[in-house]
C-alpha cells in the first residue's frame, strides 16, 4: 500500500488560465488531490490578482512561457479562455519536458494531433484531454453495468447533448459534441462508421444527427445542438443491452432497467434485488463538495499517474481516434 508522500516529492504543478472556470470551479476539484502548486500563469493581470488572491499561489507570471522557463515543473493544468491557443501551449509544455492536463479541445486536426502524440512519444511526457464524462460517476456505474454477462451484449446506444448558442458552430462541435462521442468510445469500444446529418440556423446555432456502427457491431445516434437557451448542456444516455438497458438522465440519475421476476396471482410484490429497475440518484442530503462531474477523478488519475511514473489516461494515443471523428464530421457536415 502507498504511504503518504512528503512534500519534495508531491508532483509540481503550474497553472496557465486562471479565468472564470478555474477560479469558481476547477480549483476547488483539486483541494482533496495532494500536490506542490509552483506557480500560475494568466495573461490578464486582474483576473491573475483576483486567482492568487484568494489561493495561496507562490509565484504569478502573465507569460506562460517565462513560467515554463523559469519554474522546475513535472506538470501544467491549462484552463485558457482562448481554444485555438491549447494546441501551441500543449506544444511548448511537452517541448518544455512537462505533462499537460489540457481543457479540451487539445487541437482542431488531425496533423496537430499526430504532432502531439509524436512529441509525447518522444519526450515521455502526456497530454491528456479534459474529457471527464469517462471519469463521471454515473457513466462509471454504466461501464461496470454492460461489462456484467448479466447484461449480454451491448446492442444500442442513444445520447442527447443540448446546449446554447456557441462561440462558432466549430466549438461548439469541438468543445460539446466531442464529449459525448468519446463518451461512447469509452462505452463501447472504437466507431468504424458513421453518417451525419446537420441542421445550421447561423454561425452560432447548429444541431447535429450522428449515427454510428462500433466495431462491437453495437449502433447508435449521438443528437446534440447548441438550439437551446440553457445555461448549461442538459444530457441524457440511454445503453441497450439485451433484455436489458441503462438510462443517465442528466448524469445525476442512473437507472439500471432488468427484466422484471414473475409475479403469480395476488402476491404481495417485495423490494428486492431479484429483477425489475436498480436506481442512484446523487444524494444531495450528503454534505460533500464532490461534484461527481468527473473533474475530481480526472484530476485525481492524472496527477497520481505522474506521481506512480505511469502513463495518464486518456493521453494523445486514445484521444487522436476522437479528433479523427470529429474531423469526419466536420468533413461530411461541409459537404452537404
Amino acid at each position: 500500500m502507498r504511504g503518504p508522500c512528503m512534500m519534495d516529492s508531491l508532483v509540481k504543478i503550474a497553472i496557465i488560465g486562471c479565468g472564470s472556470l478555474m477560479y469558481h470551479f476547477v480549483y476547488d476539484c483539486l483541494k482533496r488531490i495532494p500536490f506542490n502548486l509552483i506557480a500560475a500563469s494568466h495573461e490578464d493581470e486582474g483576473e491573475l490578482t483576483r486567482f492568487t488572491n484568494r489561493y495561496r499561489v507562490p509565484k504569478a507570471y502573465t507569460n506562460y512561457r517565462e513560467m515554463l522557463q523559469q519554474e522546475q515543473l513535472d506538470a501544467v493544468i491549462c484552463f485558457t479562455d482562448d481554444e485555438y491557443a491549447h494546441f501551441q501551449i500543449a506544444e511548448e509544455c511537452l517541448q518544455a519536458n512537462v505533462h499537460v492536463f489540457m481543457e479540451r479541445p487539445a487541437c482542431f486536426s488531425i496533423q496537430q494531433a499526430e504532432r502531439l502524440l509524436e512529441l509525447q512519444r518522444r519526450t515521455g511526457k502526456y497530454v491528456v484531454s479534459r474529457f471527464n464524462k469517462r471519469f463521471t460517476t454515473a457513466y462509471m456505474m454504466a461501464k461496470e453495468i454492460i461489462q456484467r454477462e448479466e447484461f449480454g451484449r451491448v446492442t444500442m446506444f442513444l445520447s442527447k447533448f443540448q446546449g446554447s448558442e456557441s462561440a462558432s458552430n466549430e466549438l461548439f462541435l469541438f468543445n460539446h459534441v466531442s464529449h459525448h462521442l468519446d463518451l461512447a468510445r469509452f462505452l463501447l469500444g472504437e466507431i468504424k462508421s458513421l453518417h451525419v446529418d446537420q441542421i445550421n440556423l447561423d454561425a452560432h446555432r447548429v444541431g447535429y444527427n450522428i449515427s454510428f456502427v462500433a466495431e462491437s457491431g453495437a449502433i447508435g445516434v449521438i443528437q446534440s445542438g447548441s438550439l437551446q437557451k440553457i445555461e448549461y448542456p442538459m444530457e441524457r444516455v440511454e445503453i441497450t443491452g439485451v433484455g436489458t438497458n441503462i438510462i443517465v438522465d442528466n448524469i445525476r440519475h442512473l437507472a439500471y432497467n432488468r427484466p422484471a421476476p414473475k409475479r403469480v396471482g395476488f402476491q404481495f410484490a417485495k423490494l428486492a434485488d431479484g429483477g425489475d429497475t436498480l436506481m442512484w440518484n446523487l444524494n444531495h442530503g450528503n454534505l460533500s463538495n464532490y461534484s461527481y462531474y468527473g473533474f475530481e477523478q480526472q484530476l485525481y488519475e492524472f496527477i497520481d499517474s505522474i506521481q506512480r511514473q505511469m502513463a495518464p489516461e486518456p493521453n494523445m494515443e486514445d484521444t487522436i481516434h476522437t479528433v479523427k471523428l470529429l474531423v469526419q464530421i466536420q468533413f461530411l457536415s461541409q459537404t452537404k
